[in-house]
């Protein structure tokens, strides 16, 4: 039962006679409370309805308005709160109760550090992502993961299929070449580390960067199930305000909090499995095909081609073998078949009185992967608390502890490490028998320096993470009058992880012996964030209530500290699994820190809601700058017009007609020390020092955004059809690139401002009520964007992107003036026959053709609850360099076809490998059953409210005609230019659940 607490006042009813004029007015008081909670509305309007004359309530939401006479209608409204009339007919205090709204043009969207919105007032493109939305169908690992399909302008990239993710979200294309392309993420006021941590594991499989690792992004440690809602600020014009941290866009998460009124208790049940979502398989070997593939015929040299001619024979004797006594061995089927058995248990608390609300939660993941002894798993509790200290003073507390590991084996790209399943698999034979002996020997692999199934059962590549994050805000309300209303607040938070890594192979690995023998490697990282806002607020109403004002300006400042030790050994004494147990050991240390401070300022104004406009401006500074004593500005500006709340709009099918548009700039900073020069340690006869390698620039500048952006928003028939289109054109100034310097100068590269480019989209959504009745509903949403890039100045020669491909051989990311910054170009071969000739071309842009999301709700009969979402990606090409290991290694299942010889036949060029990367996927559906309240009191009495059973599942199906295991890929995790290449990563899975959700 919901608590309401009325406080009545004297009421004072005068009348006034005059003796010239017969006039009456009446006076009327009351307070307005929130039905849910309790307690009283501040700052609610309150209006004759048909009028300009209104008031509104004060800070306890007790209110008094004059009419001309009784009886009147009340209109009474305000942000996040449904419009109620009401009546009054007679003298006496009245008590009115309001809902909170659940309708999306009531949903309130922030717009600045201080301030918010109705989504019906918005100037920008915000999107919005509910609790329910995000994991109310199905279990969802990670919150970028769980946002796939569910935002118009994004595009996410899975880095890794491994459980615990490594995803990579683009909003509104590609901000930075050599920098961050992740947004900003700030979870209940705090902003927090969303950092790729590198393990050491290259050094043992011989990839090229840490960003070749495998490593998650650490936005896994978020339990999505602890999230209300998730707004995404995709461009400049939107972020404006956040300066130079939001030039890849912010997502603002906000989390569970208590409600007024009785403790509700939720409980929580999923179990589910992990599948393959998609199998290359077998080759269907024969003896001729086995003895082509090994056979090299050689006229020149007969002694090497009866060598050759007997180790094919000697190949074709063990395949004939291998079919008599049981078949081939399917060793994709050994490493990803693997059934990966998924819990997890949640339960929170949520309760309050008209002083203090809580929200407790505690979740605990374990998550098997494909592979096995991979796997993810999460503990993580919650609290949440807000306090209202008296009239004036208000303090919430955030808090969040989360425990987090994972165990993701060894795939992606390596140089014959060994241990990269993808890569030994593409040169393992079916026929011979590379499981362990009686013994627990392992055999070595004939055809490649590395046993998968040793690999999978002896080897070791995990991380764990400690983290703590804390959020604190404080409210004081300085001035509380009628049309003027002053607070100050002071929002801070700080975020700690500590992070371990650890990767062990064994000395006795094959690729080990005669050369490491023996590998481990251990990390250390601790990595500490603090930032502290401190604003004041004005809201000032004018013009009889009309005209709303809100005007916020502050401070802000962020620090981060990183601390990264990576110890590695080789050589190690028999059986040992430590660093202090090797004979070479090496230790890595990376220390930095970044501090960044800044003004703002923004001012909003609302006519009637009519006429919206903001303007603003950021003023940042920061020590990653080449001056670190100078400002950036990031001004922002907005109007909004609804012409359908216009007094002469009459079109009643059409109750929301507005247009708007925005604009806005965004920074981001250099990377830590690229203001300074390098000094790297070297050895000269037996002497320590120091020499130089690349050269600082001191003068080096934030890259930086500026968007324009145009849309128009539509609501049809009380908004149960909505439509929204949003144009923007973004150009991303002064990208901060490498070139290459003259040896006289000392340096090998310099670092520094070389380049633009420009990003334009279009992004479309509909969404809409189509049937509504007692026994059946039906919610439907459908959404459609593109975005198209262009390098519009280039400082420096045409070059292949360092760290983003592996050359125009096969194929690289290549920046080009007048070329998209996604494109893909390699080195071609015209006639087919080799050698590749010494001319590029563009043979595949990364970039989709455009993208589209149909999803859908329905309720059967009040009690069933069915939901499904589609995903479109049409183009966009991939470079499959896993197919050019397989080809590579004759196991590519399809080079029986004529299709597959013809690749054999023709040069391994970049064009060869690239293939269009479009799909139709099922990402989630379900299907739940509520037990009627009847059934439950029956059974439980009134100690349980609600019962839920359901079964979902996740990537369900896809087609497409990408060969490989998923058309979603990237080698080089999640920042700069990573996605769309692949070199034999995790592959995705599947996941079915089955749900049971219980409230007390």
């Amino acid at each position: 039962m919901k608590k309401q607490t009325q406080i009545s006042k004297g009421l004072l009813l005068f009348l006034f006679f005059f003796p010239v004029v017969l006039f009456a007015q009446e006076t009327i008081t009351g307070k307005v409370i929130n039905e849910n909670t309790g307690e009283g509305v501040s700052f609610i309007n309150v209006v004759e309805d048909g009028t300009s004359n209104g008031t509104a309530s004060d800070i306890d939401g007790n209110f008094s308005i004059t009419v001309n006479s009784l009886p009147v209608t009340l209109r009474v409204f305000s942000i996040g709160f449904t419009t109620k009339l009401v009546t009054v007919e007679n003298a006496g205090a009245i008590t009115v109760q309001v809902a909170e709204s659940l309708e999306a043009l009531d949903e309130i969207v922030v717009t600045g550090l201080g301030s918010s919105i109705k989504r019906a007032n918005l100037a920008n493109a915000v999107s919005t992502v509910s609790s329910e939305e995000l994991v109310g169908n199905t279990g969802q690992t990670t919150v970028d993961g769980a946002l796939y399909g569910k935002v118009t302008g994004v595009n996410i990239t899975a880095s890794s299929g491994a459980p615990g993710g490594g995803t990579a979200l683009r909003l509104r294309g590609i901000s930075s070449i050599n920098g961050n392309n992740q947004p900003l993420f700030i979870v209940d006021g705090v902003y927090i580390n969303n950092v790729e941590i590198p393990s050491g594991l290259r050094f043992a499989s011989g990839a090229n960067r840490g960003n070749e690792e495998n490593a998650g992004n650490r936005l896994a440690d978020i339990d999505p199930n602890d999230i209300e809602n998730i707004e995404i600020l995709k461009g400049a014009s939107a972020a404006a305000i956040y300066g130079t941290r939001a030039n890849a866009g912010v997502v603002i998460i906000t989390t569970k909090k208590g409600k007024g009124g009785k403790t509700k208790i939720r409980f929580s049940q999923d179990t589910g499995i992990n599948v393959i979502q998609n199998r290359l398989g077998l080759r269907p070997w024969t003896a001729t095909s086995v003895f082509d593939a090994f056979f090299t015929p050689n006229p020149d040299d007969p002694a090497a081609e009866a060598r050759s001619r007997a180790a094919a024979e000697a190949e074709v004797a063990a395949f004939n073998n291998a079919i008599q006594n049981g078949g081939l061995i399917d060793y994709e089927d050994e490493i990803y078949g693997n059934v990966g058995f998924i819990s997890e248990t949640k339960l929170s608390a949520s309760g309050g009185n008209d002083k203090t609300r809580f929200y407790i939660g505690g979740s605990y993941r374990d998550e098997e992967g494909i592979i096995q002894k991979t796997g993810f798993d999460r503990f993580s509790i919650r609290s949440n608390i807000d306090h209202k200290i008296s009239d004036i003073f208000d303090v919430s507390l955030s808090s969040n502890y989360v425990r987090s590991n994972s165990s993701r084996s060894f795939t992606g790209n390596e140089n014959e490490g060994g241990l990269s399943f993808g890569y030994t698999l593409a040169f393992t034979r079916p026929w011979n028998n590379l499981f362990p002996d009686a013994d627990g020997n392992y055999p070595n692999n004939p055809n490649y320096p590395g046993n998968p199934i040793f690999v999978r059962d002896q080897a070791k590549n995990e991380d764990s993470n400690n983290r703590f994050i804390q959020g604190v805000k404080f409210t004081t309300k300085l001035l509380t009058k009628e049309n003027d209303r002053v607070k100050f607040v002071v929002n801070g938070g700080i975020d700690y992880l500590a992070n371990e890594t650890y990767v062990y192979v064994p000395e006795t690995h094959q690729a080990q012996v005669g050369n490491q023998e023996g590998f481990v490697a251990e990390g250390r990282n601790n990595f500490t964030q603090f930032n502290l806002l401190a604003f004041a607020v004005w809201d000032h109403t004018a013009f009889d209530g009309n005209l709303n004002l809100t005007t916020q300006g502050g401070v802000s400042y962020l620090e981060q500290q990183a601390n990264l030790v990576n110890s590695r050994g080789s050589n190690l004494f028999g059986g040992q699994t430590s660093v202090d147990q090797s004979v070479n050991q090496v230790i890595d240390q990376t220390r930095s820190n970044q501090k960044d401070f800044g003004y703002f300022a923004q001012v909003e104004g609302n006519y009637k809601d009519q006429i919206i406009g903001t303007l603003g401006y950021r003023l940042d500074k920061s020590t990653l700058n080449g001056d670190v004593n100078k400002f950036y500005g990031f001004p922002k500006a907005s109007l909004a017009i609804n012409v359908a709340n216009f007094d002469f709009w009459q079109f009643e099918p059409i109750n929301q007609l507005k247009i708007r548009t925005a604009y806005g700039e965004t920074g981001s900073s250099a990377a830590f020390g690229s203001a300074f020069t390098s000094l790297n340690p070297n050895n000269i006869g037996g002497n320590g020092g120091l020499g130089v390698g690349t050269r600082g620039d001191r003068d080096i500048e934030p890259e930086t955004s500026a968007e324009f952006e145009v849309g128009l928003d539509l609501g049809i028939l009380d908004s149960r059809i909505s439509f929204e289109a949003s144009y923007y054109n973004r150009k991303v100034s002064d990208l901060i690139l490498s070139r290459n310097v003259p040896a006289s100068s000392g340096f090998t590269t310099e670092t520094t401002n070389l380049a633009d480019l420009v990003n334009q989209g279009l992004e479309l959504a509909v969404r809409g009520d189509v049937y509504r009745s007692d026994n059946f509903f039906w919610n439907t949403g459908i959404q459609f964007y593109f975005n198209r890039s262009e390098v519009t100045r280039l400082d420096v020669p045409a070059f292949a992107q360092p760290g983003a491909g592996f050359g125009t051989g096969l194929g690289t990311f290549f920046i080009e003036e007048g070329q998209p910054v996604t494109q893909i170009v390699g080195n071609i071969d015209p006639d087919g026959d080799g050698p590749l000739e010494a001319s590029l071309k563009q043979v595949g842009n990364v970039e989709p053709d455009f993208q589209m999301a149909f999803n859908n709700q329905f309720t059967l009969f009040k009690q069933i609850d069915v939901s499904f979402l589609l995903q479109w990606k049409q183009g966009g090409e991939n470079l499959n360099l896993s197919r050019f290991l397989t080809d590579l290694g004759q196991t590519s299942p399809d080079l029986e076809t004529p299709e597959g010889q013809a690749r054999l036949g023709t040069a391994a060029n970049a064009e060869r490998f690239v293939e269009d990367a479009g799909y139709v996927r099922l990402r989630e559906a379900s299907i739940y059953y509520r037990f009627p309240s009847n059934i439950i009191e029956g059974l439980f009495g009134e100690v349980v409210e609600g019962i839920k059973l359901g079964v979902s599942g996740r990537n369900l199906f896809t087609i497409t005609d990408y060969s490989s295991y998923d058309p979603e890929v990237s080698v080089n995790g999640g920042a700069g230019l990573s996605s769309g290449i692949e070199v034999t990563p995790f592959p995705s899975s599947q996941q079915f659940y089955f749900h049971l959700n219980v409230n007390f």
